[in-house]
């Protein structure tokens, strides 16, 4: 019998020595499908970019779906709440937090997840944990505003007639408090935010309810000035040789931590912990930040070297007592839509 035959019949030999062994490899179990609610543009971009080192620490399938803002999140995770279809759903604080009291999110289990002891304490909630913190600003076009932008103050100056776009829903009132603050009150004062607001009347030109149409007036040249920039939203729009800025004014500063949830009733909870805890992992943090122009919550991680050509020291970042304006939002709404978009 030549060489050749006796390997052949080698192999066959082995073959049916592992099937009666019961040896044959069996298919691989299929990944845990974990679904992560989030923004779409920047926000999605940044997730997608990172999206191959998540499934590959956590052991997971990552499917992103969108919302058009975190009030939107909420309300789906409600009207789902019976038959949940998310995982886990970044957000801003205030709306987490509400997603707490109504029951679609679970309160965080802190001691399950390792990176937890590298992100500071007051990043972390039982609504969930801040996985990146972003900078609030004035974001303009440079070829359509006569003069740099410094202030707050800035928005109201006679020079921006009709150029000034603004939006109330984004950060859930935050350019209100911001009217109130920088006129002596706060969100507990917030009668000196509406008359500030209202002598904004001249210069404001639209209103934006949703991150991209934010940037979508500014490109199209329907507006000169996103009185409330999110520095993601625009990030990838600044450098050299551009026209767009972005200026975070020395006071009052606003930084936006961004919290993920763990959505409550879902079959997946350990395996979405587990992508929590790859979100939270240094270098996944870094590569986030890098796309989003924000400050990593891991503080082992390092913030994107270009964030620092524009912002100044954070030292005046003021908190919001969020506990107050969700028990008053939906009347300031109301107000708001009254008094200001009401030409």
């Amino acid at each position: 019998m030549s060489n050749a035959c006796r390997r052949v019949m080698f192999v066959v030999l082995a073959m049916v020595l592992t099937l009666a062994l019961g040896l044959a490899p069996r298919p691989a179990a299929a990944q845990t499908e974990i679904v992560l609610m989030t923004w779409g543009g920047a926000f999605h971009d940044a997730f997608q970019a990172v999206k191959a080192d998540i499934e590959k620490a956590a052991d997971v399938k990552l499917t992103f779906v969108t919302q058009t803002g975190a009030a939107g999140g909420l309300s789906r995770l409600e009207a789902q709440k019976a038959n949940p279809q998310v995982d886990l759903w970044t957000s801003i604080v205030s709306t987490a937090d509400a997603g707490l009291k109504s029951g679609v999110v679970e309160p965080l289990p802190v001691a399950q997840i390792p990176n937890l002891k590298s992100v500071p304490d007051y990043l972390v909630t039982p609504a969930g944990t801040a996985i990146w913190s972003s900078l609030r600003g004035i974001f303009y076009r440079a070829d359509k505003v006569p003069f740099e932008i410094k202030t707050w103050e800035d928005l109201w100056d006679a020079r921006l007639k009709g150029l000034v776009s603004t939006s109330f829903i984004l950060d859930k009132g935050n350019f209100l408090i911001m009217a109130s603050l920088i006129s002596g009150g706060s969100e507990r004062d917030i009668d000196k935010g509406f008359e500030r607001v209202k002598a904004l009347k001249p210069n404001l030109a639209l209103f934006y309810k949703t991150d991209s149409e934010s940037i979508k007036f500014l490109q199209a040249g329907e507006a000169g000035v996103a009185g409330w920039g999110i520095l993601p939203n625009v990030y990838k729009l600044l450098g050299p040789g551009s026209q767009y800025r972005f200026v975070v004014p020395a006071k009052p500063q606003f930084m936006a931590p961004i919290p993920i949830s763990l959505v409550k009733g879902r079959p997946n909870r350990a395996a979405a912990l587990r992508v929590i805890d790859a979100i939270l992992a240094p270098a996944v943090q870094e590569k986030l930040v890098e796309n989003l122009g924000s400050v990593p919550a891991n503080r082992t991680a390092k913030a994107p070297a270009k964030i620092r050509d524009f912002v100044p020291p954070l030292d005046n970042v003021y908190k919001v007592d969020w506990g107050y304006v969700n028990t008053h939002f939906a009347e300031w709404e109301s107000r708001w839509n009254r008094e200001i978009q009401t030409r």
